[in-house]
């Protein structure tokens, strides 16, 4: 019984934080170019293998071992995108845990 608590724990975890990259990069990744970036793709080859393929398949494809890995990048390359942009590293901090207090 605990054991099934826990998967179902771990499931609504993993769906919660799925749905919380997915807002992030409706906003900061509209057009896939920081994932295109990041698969070595351009945007329109992105867009192109995403009617073909499911994400998973293209994210094996281009050397990531799995989704997750790939999200790990991906919210790095993001965090650097955004220092760039001029955000400071406390910002982005605080930005992330006022978001996630808000989404929970």
């Amino acid at each position: 019984m605990m054991a099934s608590m826990s998967r179902k724990a771990r499931d609504t975890h993993r769906r919660h934080r799925e749905e919380r990259l997915e807002r992030i990069l409706q906003r900061h990744d509209r057009k896939g170019e920081l994932r295109a970036d990041l698969l070595g793709l351009s945007p329109i080859e992105f867009r192109y293998m995403q009617k073909k393929s499911s994400f998973e398949e293209i994210v094996r494809s281009r050397g990531f071992r799995n989704t997750y890995e790939f999200q790990r990048a991906l919210f790095g390359k993001l965090r650097d995108e955004l220092i760039q942009r001029g955000w400071t590293r406390q910002k982005i901090d605080q930005f992330v845990i006022a978001r996630s207090a808000r989404l929970n």
